[in-house]
């Protein structure tokens, strides 16, 4: 067998292996575990709990959130909300500061979640505290579904489920795609033990549990419950506490949110070398089979197209036939945006601009462009 023929056959093993081997093994192994779910507290049982919201900018939206709180299915002289105000300058704050049962932290100076998050904890006085975003409606029983899985005292971090309200585009649709896909992978490895991170617009964590961030960080949502694995604490993903988002129409929006979000897990990969130890990390296989390897794949796939390129057989012919067509329909999609109402195209498409978007995180990362203020995509 000849080298080129070599590198495909590796190239493509491990793309199959990151999107379809890891998905079925982790799918497979979690059926052996046989957890029993805690039971739904009731509201005697209930501990007190305080919301935590980071805003930039949030005039618009920021009252209808605390709306949306205040109507939670959970004892409300039990829950108390927190928005920090990152700098806004939209007035957003002094829209809230009046509502009942709300503090609000306020500086001139935009700083990033993760500055606003430190400022926020430092004022937390109850045991559990619940993040989340100010964009994302809250299901009625969200938070009490997320509290009452800690009564599994292994249990160090609980996510909520996103739930996107469908796109109205083909575009839209295969983001949809995705985002199921990435659900299930995440509900098995919850079941299995722990997910690799949490759903940034709806988590919970013991307040004891925090350990402040550095202010530059950019995935608090990350960090913040990978530290907590690492203390040999679960982190769960809750199937039935929901948060409601739009879903993104284009990918171009998609692709945004995602070259942030990668930014981020190189940034947390560098500072945090222990992740990438099995004696440190005790979700060592997920972490590299779920987030390592994702980044890796666009390597993998450009080996793959050029390895079958010059293999000397016409089954990599085919092969390298193949691919190319599929790159020509992602193109077709990019350049003339009307072919994306073609569920092939806008697969393609919003596939080459996913994978894309990793090696941009990576490029922007490595020239000092990581930034912890975030930027809104809708």
């Amino acid at each position: 067998m000849s080298s080129a023929a070599i590198a495909f056959w590796i190239s493509s093993l491990f793309i199959a292996y990151t999107y379809v081997g890891y998905p079925l093994l982790v799918a497979a192994l979690s059926r052996l575990c046989r957890r029993h779910p805690c039971a739904l507290l009731d509201d005697a049982a209930l501990p007190r709990a305080t919301v935590v919201m980071a805003a930039y900018n949030e005039g618009a939206r920021l009252a209808q959130k605390i709306r949306n709180l205040r109507a939670l299915d959970y004892p409300q002289d039990k829950l108390d909300i927190l928005v920090v105000s990152d700098g806004s300058t939209d007035g957003c704050a002094d829209a809230v500061r009046d509502m009942p049962g709300v503090r609000v932290l306020a500086y001139p100076q935009r700083q990033g979640k993760a500055h606003a998050l430190n400022l926020a904890l430092a004022e937390v006085s109850t045991e559990f505290v619940v993040f989340c975003d100010v964009r994302q409606d809250l299901q009625p029983q969200a938070a009490r579904r997320l509290i009452s899985d800690f009564c599994d005292a292994d249990v160090g971090a609980v996510s909520g489920e996103l739930v996107h309200r469908p796109g109205a585009t083909q575009a839209g649709a295969s983001i949809g795609l995705y985002w199921r896909y990435e659900k299930w992978i995440r509900k098995s490895e919850s079941r299995l033990h722990s997910t690799v991170g949490a759903t940034g617009a709806l988590y919970a964590i013991r307040t004891r549990d925090y350990q402040p961030l550095r202010p530059d960080t950019i995935l608090d949502d990350f960090e913040i419950p990978m530290h907590i694995a690492r203390q040999g604490k679960r982190t769960l993903l809750e199937s039935q506490a929901h948060v409601y988002d739009t879903l993104q129409t284009q990918s171009a929006a998609e692709q945004k949110r995602k070259i942030r979000t990668l930014t981020g897990n190189f940034q947390s990969f560098t500072r945090h070398p222990w992740l990438f130890s099995p004696l440190d990390n005790p979700v060592w296989f997920q972490f590299i089979s779920h987030k390592v390897f994702r980044l890796a794949v666009p390597y993998a796939l450009v080996v793959a197209l050029l390895s079958s390129a010059i293999a000397p057989a016409m089954p990599y012919r085919a092969a390298f036939a193949l691919q190319l067509g599929f790159y020509l329909l992602a193109a077709a999609g990019q350049w003339a945006p009307a072919t994306r109402r073609n569920k092939l195209v806008s697969f393609a498409h919003v596939f080459f601009d996913m994978n894309a978007a990793a090696v941009v995180a990576l490029t922007r990362f490595l020239a000092g462009h990581a930034s912890a203020k975030w930027e809104k995509t809708t």
